[in-house]
């Protein structure tokens, strides 16, 4: 290993090419970290600093003093790139710029074909970097950009909003400046296991490692000496950042570990991971195989993309309205291995009766987890259909969850959640209704007595007993209306009548029919939704 100050007149010049392996996280700074980095080189330039250091670049090489895989640093690199991309596109100074062409995207001086850039980053990248970025060409006739090619060009942009300011001879110096006393640690190692140690330690001014990131060079570095497991691994990542997302990797990542062991994570997750890879130490891609499977079926949860499967669509919808992801693990990890005289469906109703019950139960997390725990290590040793619902009737509590239901229902978290279940059970079976927008929790009888109607119907200790009941409460689109809750119940019918007809609730028109709302209104709709709730919900 060799590692040294180099200036960046010595990164970017035209016998040196950078490589950014495919087992590298896209190009992920936001316009915050560009404005940072070119900021900082302004103000050293504008206090004439000698040195100014931008950090390290960590690097295995190819190809003798000329070809390099870029493992760390690829972040600042490209974000270099941009910025002489901008210094080209500002200055006019013919020699000026043809040295910052050839510094990036050297052209060939007898044809005018651009020629193999300095920086060559991820294959589904590269097309629009050199066209629209190196080369600065118009970037209307683009289509539409990916989440890393945004990412370059919106970096571009804040890059030259930044040194727009400057006079073009300043320009000229500031790109002189960088050349001449912009400083980097180049480090150059000659193979993956090395680089990868000094990977996880050097990240400096880059942004920090995510779970997603360590396990993605885990696998690499098991494939380093396996060309075509490491080409298979590279293309089941590639396609698993598509269908998860970048963002959204390590929360995928924290949900397939609870569904492979079934327990609280006792470790980091990457090092949790680094436990379960070892089996696959010799095979690599079959892991990258079963991480894509498993993304597949995680997006379709999280989408609850089930055409074709209305029960299931309208529990996973159900599921979703909880207001925790606990779920999710057991669900994954039935999708990835299913119990096989148990259908899917099925299941998922198994998990949506106890996830609801201690939901309204108030079950703190551990005790939640615990039965989930439960059916994920039953799902993975192979349990039949009626070891998992036995189970799961252990941690159910049918009078208590019945008790509570019938209780002042308002002042659950899960009120909102249970109202709308209860009125997609009240509709057309063939469709699954979705709900947008904003939604609230109705009092027909108001929570205060202030209008004639509601004093002459409701003495207070009745009024206080009913007001929050499940039988007293209806869904309303759009924001709640504070001066119209206390109005008399025909003034309120008007009020749902127009609020209905954005979202046609079921739960709401049927108040609509209703003369008058008093105490028997309430009981008997009270009784009506209370067993409702648990067809829906026992155990």
């Amino acid at each position: 290993m060799e590692a040294s100050e180099k200036k960046i007149n010595e990164i970017l010049t035209e016998n040196k090419i950078y490589e950014i392996p495919p087992y590298q996280r896209p190009y992920s700074w936001e316009k915050s970290h560009a404005r940072e980095l070119i900021e900082d080189i302004c103000q050293a330039y504008q206090r004439n600093d000698p040195e100014y250091f931008i950090g390290s670049i960590i690097t295995i090489e190819k190809e003798r003093n000329r070809r390099y895989e870029v493992v760390d640093g690829q972040q600042r690199l490209t974000t270099l790139n941009i910025i002489f991309a901008v210094m080209k596109q500002l200055i006019t100074h013919p020699s000026s710029v043809e040295d910052i062409q050839k510094r990036i995207m050297p052209v060939n001086p007898y044809t005018d074909e651009p020629e193999q850039p300095r920086l060559i980053v991820r294959k589904q990248d590269q097309a629009f970097f050199q066209k629209y970025i190196l080369m600065g060409e118009d970037i209307s006739s683009a289509q539409e950009m990916s989440e890393t090619q945004a990412k370059f060009y919106d970096n571009m942009l804040e890059i030259k909003q930044v040194v727009s300011e400057f006079s073009e001879v300043e320009l000229r110096r500031l790109v002189n400046y960088i050349l001449e006393h912009v400083y980097v640690v180049f480090v150059v190692t000659d193979n993956f296991t090395s680089a990868y140690r000094l990977f996880n330690v050097l990240n400096a001014r880059g942004m920090s490692l995510s779970n997603g990131d360590l396990l993605k060079n885990r696998l690499f570095e098991y494939c380093e000496s396996k060309p075509l497991e490491r080409s298979r691994v590279e293309e089941c990542w590639n396609e698993l950042e598509n269908i998860v997302g970048i963002r959204q990797l390590d929360n995928f990542l924290s949900h397939l570990r609870t569904s492979i062991k079934g327990n609280k994570q006792q470790e980091i997750l990457y090092q949790e991971f680094d436990e379960i890879l070892e089996e696959y130490k010799e095979a690599p891609a079959r892991f990258a195989e079963f991480l894509l499977r498993s993304a597949h079926h995680y997006e379709k949860i999280m989408e609850n993309d089930f055409d074709n499967h209305l029960k299931t669509q309208k529990l996973i919808s159900s599921l979703h309205r909880v207001a925790h992801d606990e779920w999710i693990p057991p669900v994954l990890a039935f999708l990835n291995k299913p119990v096989p005289d148990m259908e899917f469906a099925d299941f998922v109703e198994l998990m949506e009766k106890i996830t609801y019950q201690n939901w309204v139960r108030r079950l703190g997390k551990t005790k939640r987890n615990t039965v989930y725990y439960q059916v994920i290590n039953l799902i993975n040793k192979g349990c039949s259909a009626d070891e998992l619902i036995e189970t799961v009737k252990k941690y159910a509590d049918n009078k208590e969850f019945e008790q509570l239901i019938r209780a002042d229902i308002y002042h659950s978290p899960a009120v909102k959640a249970i109202l709308l279940r209860l009125e997609q059970e009240s509709q057309d079976q063939s469709v699954v209704k979705q709900f947008h927008g904003r939604i609230t929790v109705e009092h027909i009888l108001p929570q205060k007595l202030k209008d004639e109607y509601w004093i002459q119907r409701f003495t207070p200790d009745v009024h206080q007993e009913l007001v929050h009941k499940l039988g007293n409460l209806t869904l309303l689109s759009g924001v709640k209306n504070s001066a119209a809750q206390y109005y008399s119940f025909d003034r309120k019918k008007e009020i749902y009548e127009k609020r209905n007809k954005k979202v046609s609730f079921d739960l709401t028109k049927e108040i609509l029919e209703e003369k008058e709302w008093t105490k028997d209104q309430i009981l008997s709709r009270q009784e009506r939704l209370v067993k409702k709730a648990m067809e829906i919900w026992s155990l």
